[in-house]
This record gives C-alpha cells, structure tokens and sequence, in this order.
C-alpha cells in the first residue's frame, strides 16, 4: 500500500521541522537527566541544554538554576557562539577573553564567569543548539571531562531525533515517509569529517549574521579552475574523487574552527570565525594555496589544482550574506585574472575595479560576437644573422582606441569559456592573411606559428573546425604551418587527441609545444607523438641576466634532452642583446621577442617584409646585391627597435 501523498505546503512544513526550524517542542525529562550529567561531569554549578534559531535561544533544559524566562536573545547568548564554530566553545574566564567581557551575560545577571559549550550537530549536518556547562566562577576542564560532554552531547542529539521523529509520526505521516522527509534535508552531503553543505553554511552565515556587534568574520571562497576540465576529459567519477581530495587539502589547511562547505561543484566556502585581521587571514588563505599547489596524480595522470580564492571581511560592513557571498565572487573573478594561484581581498578599490571587468567581459562578448579581434604578427628570426624566418600569430583586440594584449582578456576568455571560439576566430584571419604577407616575398620560406588552447582541443566540432580552416586556406608556395600546444594538453591520452596529431601531419601541419617547461608533460609522449619543435618559455630566457647560475644550469639541461629527442628549439621572450648571445652560444639558432620586434598590425607586418628587399631565387638578380643590400639590411634592420624602423623606412 502506498503511503498518503503530502500537500507541498505540508511538505514545505515538515521539512522545516526535520531540519529543526520549529524549535518550541514539548520539554521531556530526558533533558534534564543529561544537563543534571553535564554539571556532575564538568564540576560546575549550572547544565543546561538550549536550541538557537536565527533570533532566540530555547532553553530545554537547565540544572541547577532557576530562569525567568524560556529564551533569551541569541546575540548575546553563548550558544551562538558554540553553534558557529562547530568544535566545542571554552572559556575559562569571561571576564578576561575580550570577546565576552562586557557581556550582558557577564556583567549582569546571570554574571557567569565560566562557559562550556558543546555544539549539537543534528544527522544531517545541521548545529541546532548546545550542551552547555556554566559557573559563576573562573573554572578548567581536563581532557578526561571534555571527552565525557561531547558523549553526553551526542546523547542529547538522539534525544532531539526522537522527539523530531514522533512530532512527524503525530501528523499521519508513514515511517517511510520520515525517512524521504529526512533525507531532503541532507543533499549534497559529504562523507568527509568537518565537510558541510550549502545549505548548512548559509544556515551558519545568517546565525553570524543574527550576532552583536562583536560578530566578526570572513569568509574565503575557493574556486578550484580545473574541475570543468577534469570532469570533461576524465569523467565524472575522477572529477569528483579530484573535488575530494581539494577537499580534504582545504580542511587540512584551515583551522579547527573553521567550518567548510561544498557550495557548488568546483567551490568550497570557508568560514573563520572571529578572524578579521588580514594578516591572518591571509595566512590562511596561503596556507590552502600551498596545499593545493601539489599535483595530484590519479592513475597515470597528473592534474594540476589551480585554485583562485576571493576572500571577503566582516566588521558590520555587510547587511546580510548574500551581499557578502556576492563580494567573494566578485573577489574569486579579480584572482581568476591572474594565471596561477592567487587570493585577492575585496574592498571599495578593488569591488570598482571587479566592476569595470564585468565591463570589459561585456565588451569582449560583443567585440568576439563582432569579429573585432584581429591577429598581430612577431616574427620568429634566426639568432644569429636577425633574419626571419617565420611569424607567430598573437591574439590583439581593439578597445576604445587602444590594442590590449592577451593578458588583458585570456582571462576573460577562459572564464567564459570562450577560448575555443578566439582561438578559431583569430586562425581564420591570420590564414587568410598569408597572401597578403606572401606578396612582397614570393617564394621565401616562411612559416605562419597559430596558437591552440586546449579548449579548443576538448570539442570534436572545434577541432573539426580547426582543420577545416586550413584545408580552405591553401598555403602559399614555400610556406608552412605549424600549430603550437601548451604542455599540459600532451597528457591527453585519448584516441581522439592522437587522431588530431596524425591529421595535422597528414596535412603538413608541424607541431610544436608552446611555453615549454612550465607545465607537466610526460617523457614517454613527447618521445612518442609527432612534435617538431620546442619553444621554451620566457620565464626561463629572463632570468638569463640572475647572478645566480642555476637557471643557465637548467636551460643547458633542457637544451640537451631536447636535442637528444631530435627536435628543433625556439627560445621566447628574447630581449636583450646578452639573452641573446648566450643562447647562440649555447646552440640556440631560433628566437622571437622584443629584442626583434613585438607583434605587429597586418599592415606593419607587410612594410617589414617589403624593406627585406627580397628577389626570388629563379629572377635574374645580382647575388652580390642580395648579400649587400638585403640580406646586411636586415641583419641591421632587426636591431633597431620598431619605431626607429619606422622612421627608417619613411
């Protein structure tokens, strides 16, 4: 037989009282059986067991004094205190912690001195109250007692759970019943210690919120970015062990009275209690970042944890927890920007600057909707002789009369999840430029460098995309493609990847890894699939000019397994004439940075090429002319900064 259908409106009700939201019940005896335990266990005068909700605190029982009234407000009781930090709540003497002494509590009637606290942590997760030891004497409890009144306090959950359950059982409601009611009140749970849900951290949120003036907190939000990634390529069930383990660095990394939540499925929510100095806070928040910064390896892969957090502060600037759970998102989006771990605090400067990038991110999905980000060109020279011999294509976008670089909106991309489509977008335009370049030097081998995220990478549709492009783009005569991967995307192990390698090859499409060196990659695939060249980050080239020579140790390593894998090297970021010279020294023939020439607009990218002063090999030309005239020309022309080209070529 089934059992009764319950009204929504009913049902409404009864889970606000499966999750104690009706906290007046009938007092039982058993109450007083457990405070009668409490005061014997903890030697003190007074036990008592209460219930808070977000304006009063219920009193269930209380041993050994008498009380004038069933409630008192809950921003000045205790309890509220036990009830926000989840761990037993001590104080040996109110009037020397500074957060109690000018309690009303304190200074006036009851005028307690001593207060244990043991907080009641319902099945589903939910703090509904405390048990509570009080004195009107400065008091300590030894281990052994602290022991016995966490027992006594889950004694009295149970008792609560009985009560709950015949208050339902009273209305008609079948057992069966109960336990759906129940269970709706526990979605979401984790089977991780100390790990809440969304539902209790909002329920702890508006407890503090419902405090005196001495109520003060922050609040960390941490966003760990590579969720979406892992849950795409690897499947839910390694996403969600990946969201277990930050999980567990987060808890490790917090203090004990601090309460963390999973509030949606990439983020955790962390509350401290009381903590508002922003050293400490920080502390905190470099503490999760250092926990999270270690790799974590499931089965043969590798997954990086980046982590951006936004923390906001609360000393009576926040009028609720919305407004407040607001600014750490506004504070996750500010880290967002940057490219690794970050934290960022939220305050007036940097809540303006969080809205001038929800201008910007509006801006930039009009401009990508528009089309109006172009591709700028930097050539990719031989070191030694300066000529080029190849042009990478970089991302620029044209806002309110300026060109912003990459740094400025690859964030924004990425966040939106619109790296795919930029990337697509700023391919097709560099392709269909390769005429244009080709026609001030027909036949000169070059070739076109194009940047793949992998985003891109992670839609069959974008990658068919992708290859469509250039089978409608031929090439012009002597020129080649290469496409350039981050290291990360080699850890891809799927059919569907490798399929993609062989039909780049099979289009003469070379490969290449991008910023070598700061991802992780594996040994065996770079051995194993069909890259041509290495192009190794700038943050190595820089610190070529350090006094210390252990980056120049580690770039002649690199330089050395990379060689013995029979593929060619690129160094980025090359700047100055004494970058330069050490890696032609150390074997290096190919480079790119501002030492040559930054990126450049289409048009300025034509003018170089026609100052090459370059003549196909089968028109009948001076060879002394062509060593002369051009080829010593640019070798003088790519050590001139850009603008004194300019002026040069006019």
């Amino acid at each position: 037989m089934q059992p009764p259908r319950i009204p929504d409106d009913e049902a409404d009700r009864l889970q606000q009282l499966a999750s104690y939201g009706v906290l007046d019940t009938v007092a039982d005896p058993n109450f007083d059986d457990i405070s009668e335990l409490a005061r014997f266990l903890a030697g003190t005068e007074i036990g008592m067991i209460s219930l808070v909700d977000s304006d009063r605190q219920w009193f269930k029982s209380c041993v050994g004094a008498s009380l004038g009234q069933k409630q008192t407000p809950r921003d000045i009781s205790f309890c509220g205190h036990t009830i926000l930090q989840r761990e037993p709540l001590i104080i040996n003497d109110a009037l020397e912690d500074p957060r109690f002494a000018d309690n009303p509590l304190v200074v006036g009637d009851p005028f307690l001195r001593f207060y244990a606290g043991f907080p009641l942590i319902s099945p589903n997760g939910f703090v509904v109250g405390s048990l509570c030891a009080i004195s009107t004497r400065p008091h300590q409890l030894t281990d052994g007692q602290i022991d016995g009144l966490k027992r006594l306090a889950g004694l009295a959950v149970l008792q609560l759970e009985h009560l709950r359950e015949s208050a339902l059982l009273s209305t008609g409601v079948q057992a069966i019943e109960v336990e759906r009611l129940s269970s709706m009140t526990s979605n979401r749970l984790s089977s991780l210690d100390r790990l809440i849900n969304r539902d209790q951290m909002v329920q702890m949120l508006e407890l503090m919120f419902g405090m005196s003036l001495d109520s003060r907190f922050s609040l960390l939000r941490c966003c760990f970015r590579d969720y979406e990634r892992v849950n795409s390529n690897l499947g839910g069930i390694v996403a969600e062990e990946y969201m277990n383990e930050a999980a567990r660095r987060v808890l490790a990394a917090v203090p004990r009275s601090a309460s963390v939540a999973r509030f949606a499925d990439a983020e955790f929510v962390v509350l401290l209690p009381f903590t508002v100095q922003q050293d400490e806070v920080q502390k905190v928040a470099e503490r999760i970042l250092a926990f999270a910064s270690h790799i974590y390896r499931s089965g043969s892969q590798s997954l990086p944890m980046t982590l951006s957090i936004g923390v906001a502060v609360h000393e009576q600037n926040y009028a609720g927890s919305e407004e407040m759970l607001a600014d750490t998102s506004m504070a996750v989006r500010l880290a967002r920007r940057s490219s690794g771990n970050a934290f960022r605090f939220i305050d007036q400067e940097s809540r303006a600057a969080a809205r001038a990038s929800y201008r910007l991110e509006s801006d930039f999905h009009e401009a990508l909707a528009a089309r109006e980000l172009e591709p700028f060109f930097q050539p990719i020279v031989d070191l030694a002789s300066g000529e080029p011999f190849g042009f990478e294509a970089l991302a620029r976008w044209r806002h309110r009369n300026q060109w912003l670089e990459p740094a400025t909106f690859i964030p924004i991309a990425t966040e939106c999840g619109l790296t795919g489509e930029l990337d697509l977008l700023i391919i097709e335009k560099a392709l269909a430029a390769m005429p244009l370049l080709a026609q001030p030097v027909p036949g000169l081998p070059l070739t076109l460098s194009l940047n793949v995220s992998g985003i891109l990478l992670e839609e069959p549709e974008s990658r068919r995309r992708l290859l469509g492009l250039i089978d409608d783009n031929p090439r012009p005569p002597a020129w080649r493609l290469q496409v350039e991967l981050v290291e990360d995307i080699f850890q891809d192990t799927s059919s569907e990847f490798t399929c993609f390698l062989r039909d780049l090859v099979e289009r003469n499409v070379a490969v290449a890894i991008d910023d070598f060196g700061t991802g992780y990659s594996s040994l065996a695939r770079l051995i194993s699939l069909p890259i041509k060249t290495v192009k190794v980050d700038r943050a190595f080239v820089c610190k070529l000019a350090d006094s210390d020579d252990l980056p120049r140790t580690l770039l002649r390593t690199m330089f050395t397994m990379i060689r013995d894998l029979n593929l060619d090297i690129t160094a980025e970021g090359v700047e100055t004439e004494q970058q330069r010279a050490w890696l032609v020294n150390n074997g290096v023939s190919a480079g790119q940075g501002y030492l040559f020439s930054p990126p450049m607009a289409i048009g300025d990218t034509i003018s170089l090429l026609q100052q090459l002063d370059y003549r196909p090999r089968a028109l009948p030309v001076d060879p002394g002319r062509i060593r002369a005239g051009g080829r010593r020309r640019l070798g003088s022309l790519f050590r001139l900064p850009f603008q004194a080209r300019r002026r040069r070529s006019d």
